[in-house]
């Protein structure tokens, strides 16, 4: 009996062990390893996922200790949660997804140990994996470059940035297959959404979006074949130096093996990725100069123009008496088609010497328009007396960066004719002296007639009508009118939706501004704020888009220069991974809007 006692003792125990482990063994059913590629090369990443389900999610997860292994865990985490009900019994699942670069330093053959996961106050371990790992071939996978086109530039000249893509091509020799060049770009865009793309991530999601692909060619380096891709953008040089676009890197998704599978009629076999491993390449520092143009002899009145151009002038009309306005068009032509006209300015006419003592010129720069290459400036003149014979010939000086030299064109003197002005002058100024002028024929109510232009301004009549009485007549018609203004503006609103749009864009987009907590949110707030203001679509326009529209509405160079620098401040921010601390409030970009705002712009030309 003591025997049998003993013996169902111990089976008592072994079966509650057994149950144990069993137990043990269904919770840690929730917790799975998955990693995409179990060999590698040293340097290669390797992406390794784990899978995490329980009532409410997990605490925590340690990540094992292994000699030869980086191990790094990617930020953010996938999540979902599902509510089912079964026998009015509520279970509620949350499944998490955590995922781990993996890198080797080193070649050799190594076990990750389990990762130690937190579910509810209990500790689960996920099962050991392999990787395989061999010494790095000579010749890398991929490589990512920016450079610039030219690689040396000035700024204020036009020039682009390319990013060129270098991706050897997979090759299977038991199947006879060669990497194509569709293959290879359907390889690099596989993981865009993780890969940092910088000045370049817009462009390389359109192509995959419109399902197209930049042209690529085979080429040969340090003896290696690869497929090589371009992707290029505009770019504004507004600082000295090396542009600091922010990391760019690619991520991509490299076949490893292939196998064939029969397509589901019988007909035929087609190859298909078995396994593939994870390739990464970050550029290195962008291969682009920006120059600072000379001051050693920089004309007077150099405005910052960089190129080759041509300027001619015209005027209409070219006869007008004394104080009337006359048009002058300015037109500078970009001779070989690099230079950014967005923010090209005009020659200053009011320093100009040659002007100003015969011409009334504004203070304010003439408001250009871009036309293909060429930027048409309009002036407003009045000349101050009649003894002027022309329109003097214009300078522009301008940085030629071919020659690196200094180059001034001028445009033809345009003859013109200016009379003296015949008017009727009135003088409120009742003290002025009539002693010794001639006496007039005759004086008709407050006017004097018969008068030759030298006694004009030596007669003068006063005439005054008390401010209350002024009012008295003017106050009723005035509020009446503005009654009905404000009312006829309200319908026209409802009956256009544009004219809506553009009402509203100044407090959407001050709003935008003071809210943002990103340097791309602000600004595409002062981008979208233009494209509301014209009548363009949301998200279409680019920073020298938003300066040529607004030169085309008329802004002067100093507004678009303004506007251009609060954008170019957020941009050099978003691609330099900057934060928002040197301009918490937005101060610069508020600035720039309330002076788009009070400028008197023509927007509803620039949508027609």
């Amino acid at each position: 009996m003591v025997i049998m006692h003993l013996i169902s003792k111990r089976l008592l125990t072994l079966a509650l062990c057994i149950i144990a482990v069993i137990a043990t063994h269904a919770q840690a059913d929730g917790v799975a390893l998955r990693m995409e590629t179990q060999q590698a090369e040293v340097g290669e990443f390797v992406r390794v996922v784990i899978d995490i389900e329980g009532e409410n999610g997990f605490e925590s997860i340690t990540e094992p200790k292994i000699d030869g292994l980086v191990l790094r865990r990617l930020p953010g985490q996938q999540s979902q949660t599902s509510i089912s009900v079964v026998n009015n019994q509520r279970t509620r699942r949350v499944t998490s997804s955590v995922t781990y670069e993996v890198i080797a330093t080193r070649a050799g053959s190594f076990t990750i140990a389990p990762f130690s996961i937190m579910i509810a106050g209990r500790a689960y371990g996920t099962q050991p994996m392999l990787l395989s790992v061999k010494a790095a071939n000579d010749a890398p996978v991929l490589e990512v470059r920016v450079i610039g086109v030219p690689a040396s530039v000035y700024v204020g000249q036009k020039c682009a940035i390319r990013l060129e893509i270098f991706l050897k091509p997979f090759k299977a020799r038991e199947f006879n297959y060669v990497m194509n060049e569709q293959d290879a770009w359907n390889v690099v865009q596989s993981d865009l959404e993780q890969s940092e793309l910088g000045p370049f991530k817009q462009e390389l999601l359109r192509l995959r979006r419109e399902s197209q692909r930049p042209s690529g060619e085979r080429i040969i380096v340090a003896g290696e074949e690869y497929w090589k891709f371009r992707v290029e953008r505009e770019y504004d040089p507004i600082q000295v130096g090396t542009p600091d676009f922010g990391p760019i890197r690619i991520d991509l998704h490299y076949p490893a093996t292939l196998s064939k599978r029969r397509d589901v009629f019988g007909l035929g076999n087609s190859l298909q990725v078995e396994s593939h491993r994870f390739v990464s390449a970050t550029a290195a520092t962008p291969d682009i100069t920006v120059l600072e143009v000379p001051t050693i002899d920089q004309p007077k009145g150099y405005s910052g123009a960089v190129g080759s151009f041509s300027i001619r002038a015209t005027v209409s009309p070219t006869s007008a008496a004394v104080g009337d306005p006359m048009t002058l068009s300015i037109e500078i032509v970009d001779r070989e088609q690099n230079a950014e006209l967005g923010t090209l300015q005009a020659p200053d006419l009011s320093v100009d010497p040659a002007f100003t003592g015969s011409f009334k010129i504004p203070a304010e720069r003439a408001a250009g328009r871009v036309d293909g290459s060429r930027k048409v400036f309009t002036q407003t003149l009045r000349p101050l007396h009649d003894r002027i014979q022309e329109i003097p010939a214009i300078s522009f000086s301008t940085f030629d960066p071919t020659s690196q030299r200094f180059e001034t064109v001028s445009t033809d003197p345009i003859p013109i004719q200016v009379h003296a002005s015949e008017r009727v002058y009135l003088s409120d100024d009742s003290s002025v002296s009539n002693a010794g002028a001639p006496q007039p024929k005759s004086r008709v109510g407050g006017l004097v007639t018969n008068m030759t232009r030298e006694e004009a301004p030596e007669f003068g009549q006063t005439f005054s009508l008390s401010s209350l009485s002024l009012g008295a007549f003017a106050v009723p018609p005035l509020a009446a009118g503005i009654l009905f203004l404000a009312r006829r503006r309200k319908l026209a609103s409802a009956r256009d939706p544009m004219r809506k749009r553009r009402t509203q864009a100044m407090h959407r987009a001050v709003e935008r501004v003071r809210t943002a907590t990103r340097a791309d949110e602000r600004q595409h707030a002062l981008l979208d704020f233009i494209a509301d203001r014209a009548g363009l679509p949301q998200g279409a326009l680019t920073r020298a888009d938003a300066c040529r529209v607004l030169a085309t509405a008329g802004a002067s160079s100093a507004l678009v220069e303004a506007f251009d620098e609060a954008t170019s401040a957020a941009e050099r921010a978003t691609y330099g991974s900057a934060a928002l601390d040197r301009d918490p409030d937005g101060a610069r970009a508020l600035t720039a809007l309330s002076a788009i705002a009070d400028a008197k712009l023509d927007w509803e030309g620039v949508s027609r």
